[in-house]
């Protein structure tokens, strides 16, 4: 996911949606929103938020402080609170808040200024149940791009062996394979998000086989987990579970064309903290945790047409990629009153890869060793700056104000390069080992690191 070298500036002008001056039932003052336990409510919010999005750039600090801030009274979340009523008597501070949330919004002493300061950037939290995939390569990815790397090498699909050796007797025809996959991803920190190093160990499991002479067809299943350190503080932790469904077709001699299907539940937990310091010196603020999750489907199609000289194999390849994640409405915990609420969100990214790959066969006593190189151009088409919807999770009136802030413009263009080696040893055995790196992205460094095994019974 890229951003635009041209951003515009942010403002700390917040991007509130609605007040309710209502005040709810019993059991919303002190629990859980009325709208997470009505869908439609929810849904009708998300759907005013969306309807005047921002033309400005605005992280979710600046729309805190402003926000927070304080009127001509010295009543403190101003913008916040509205026209809903406040508390008669001393602190003034708003009905139908939590009461961390109702302590920040009561009376502000004079001379003491609006909150100011927190980090920069915010919209990690928000993000890591969606994962690096739009970013890099997902693991629907990885799986055909080893699949058709072993082709590659010179395995004749048709039997399942290696470079000719024979077959076992049990379930001719069928192949078992598992990789085991490294990445570190490192995001630069900017202005609206937050940055972080970060690192994913994951596995994929799988069987294929041949229904035709001219098609593979196979299934696995994947999983991963994701962990990163934000530069600032604090971290996040996401699992990723679910099937691929892929085919290899071969038409005519040289030409392929590999189809994946991917689906994904990805369950994310963070912590962090939320502080803001007032000119006086006074601090508040504390220690905050969320538990994001996603549904994540990816459909993949890549094609290409291998020249074979000799021991040399060389050609073109393209893909299209798309992936869809559905983020799931979620509440962050904590006692700072600062605590949001992450209204369901939804995004898209279709990319296209052009590039090539060139192997060599090397014949030895024990079998054939087959390097590989490999690089890409990839242009993403879909995704684009987002703005993120929230309100605060202690803001229990029927209609809580929403408010919106923004992630960056997606860097449009980038590359990826890689190489590897193939082993195929008699009676159907492979190994192999693959590296991957991202260039040229304007805020991810990522790398890829693959080895696994492939056994033809």
């Amino acid at each position: 996911m890229k951003y635009s070298k041209m951003m515009p500036q942010p403002t700390a002008r917040a991007d509130v949606r609605s007040t309710d001056s209502k005040a709810p039932s019993a059991d919303s003052r002190v629990g859980e929103s009325p709208l997470l336990r009505h869908p439609h409510r929810l849904a009708a919010v998300g759907l005013l938020a969306i309807a005047s999005v921002p033309t400005y750039a605005a992280s979710l600090d600046q729309q805190i402080r402003s926000l927070l801030a304080k009127d001509g009274n010295q009543l403190g979340c101003a913008q916040l609170v509205g026209s809903s009523p406040r508390q008669t008597g001393g602190g003034q501070q708003p009905l139908n808040f939590g009461p961390q949330l109702a302590s920040l919004c009561g009376t502000i002493p004079a001379g003491n200024p609006p909150p100011v300061g927190g980090a920069p950037g915010g919209g990690a939290a928000g993000s890591s149940a969606a994962g690096a995939a739009f970013s890099a390569l997902g693991q629907a990815d990885l799986v055909l791009k080893k699949r058709r790397g072993q082709a590659d090498a010179g395995q004749d699909l048709a039997k399942g062996g290696a470079a000719g050796d024979g077959e076992m007797a049990l379930l001719p025809g069928v192949n078992l394979f598992f990789n085991a996959d490294y990445r570190a991803l490192d995001r630069r920190q900017t202005e609206l998000e937050r940055g972080y190093a970060s690192n994913e160990a994951g596995f994929s499991l799988g069987i294929d086989t041949m229904p035709t002479d001219w098609a593979v067809a196979g299934l696995a299943v994947n999983y991963s987990r994701w962990h990163g350190d934000q530069l600032n503080g604090g971290g996040f932790d996401t699992d990723s579970y679910g099937p691929t469904l892929f085919a290899s077709l071969f038409p005519w001699q040289g030409f392929f064309a590999d189809l994946s299907f991917q689906y994904l539940r990805k369950d994310g937990s963070n912590a962090n903290r939320r502080d803001y310091l007032r000119e006086d010196n006074t601090n508040f603020g504390g220690a905050i945790s969320g538990t994001p999750g996603a549904d994540q489907f990816e459909g993949n199609l890549s094609t290409g047409y291998d020249l074979t000289l000799g021991g040399l194999t060389l050609g073109p390849r393209a893909t299209v990629r798309y992936r869809h994640a559905a983020m799931d409405a979620y509440s962050e915990q904590g006692s700072s009153g600062l605590e949001l609420r992450y209204l369901a969100d939804r995004l898209t990214s279709v990319q296209s890869s052009v590039g090539a790959q060139a192997s060599y066969a090397i014949s030895t006593s024990w079998g054939v060793l087959v390097p590989q190189v490999n690089a890409d151009w990839t242009h993403e088409y879909d995704n684009g700056q987002r703005t993120i919807y929230v309100q605060f999770a202690q803001d229990y009136r029927a209609v809580p104000t929403t408010f919106g802030f923004q992630t960056d413009r997606p860097d449009r263009d980038f590359f990826h390069v890689g190489g590897g080696l193939v082993a195929m040893i008699p009676n159907g055995w492979q190994a192999y080992a693959n590296f991957e790196a991202l260039l040229g992205h304007a805020y991810f460094d990522n790398y890829i690191g693959t080895v696994g095994i492939r056994l033809g019974l």
